[in-house]
């Protein structure tokens, strides 16, 4: 059985846990991560250790089976990734809307809240979840109803385990 976990390491940046490998997001945290893959918005903002590989653009990638696609929306980018069988997109909340007609439906959306801005299009975007994180996203995942957000410090799942109905999860430290 394949499993993933999907944890926040700081208020921009996310741990993504494989089977076979350890991807990290920042959005520009200047920290230095222990992973296989880093993706970040700027090089200079990333200290990596030797092996790891890092992405900061438009193309396609794969680390550990594990599948990226950065796609450009403007000045930000939106990634799309296949863990352990799991479709995940990610991007900032903004980037995301205005590039909503190009992407599929995917399992899970992860969503960086750094402005606040409608959030209604997130559920046509996610089949099983849609994963708030950020400095607005408090404030974006009340629109949601409390009662219908669930509020975790990580998620873990399987692609057999995923929530048949869309579920709102609020990452927070």
């Amino acid at each position: 059985m394949e499993y993933m976990e999907i944890a926040l390491l700081s208020s921009v940046s996310l741990r993504i846990k494989s089977k076979s490998a350890t991807l990290c997001v920042d959005q520009s945290d200047k920290a230095t991560y222990d992973a296989d893959l880093i993706v970040t918005k700027t090089l200079a903002d990333v200290t990596p250790n030797d092996e790891t590989v890092i992405i900061s653009g438009t193309g396609e990638y794969e680390i550990g089976g594990n599948k990226i696609t950065g796609l450009r929306s403007e000045q930000d980018m939106i990634y799309t990734l296949k863990v352990d069988g799991i479709d995940i997109a990610l991007g900032k909340i903004n980037a995301l809307n205005k590039m909503q007609h190009k992407l599929k439906e995917n399992n899970i959306i992860i969503v960086l809240c750094d402005v606040v801005e409608s959030a209604a299009f997130l559920n046509s975007l996610a089949s099983n979840v849609v994963m708030l994180y950020g400095e607005k996203a408090a404030e974006i995942a009340e629109t949601f109803g409390k009662e219908q957000v669930k509020t975790l410090a990580k998620y873990s799942s399987t692609k057999e385990k995923l929530p048949t109905e869309v579920e709102t999860v609020l990452l927070t430290n």
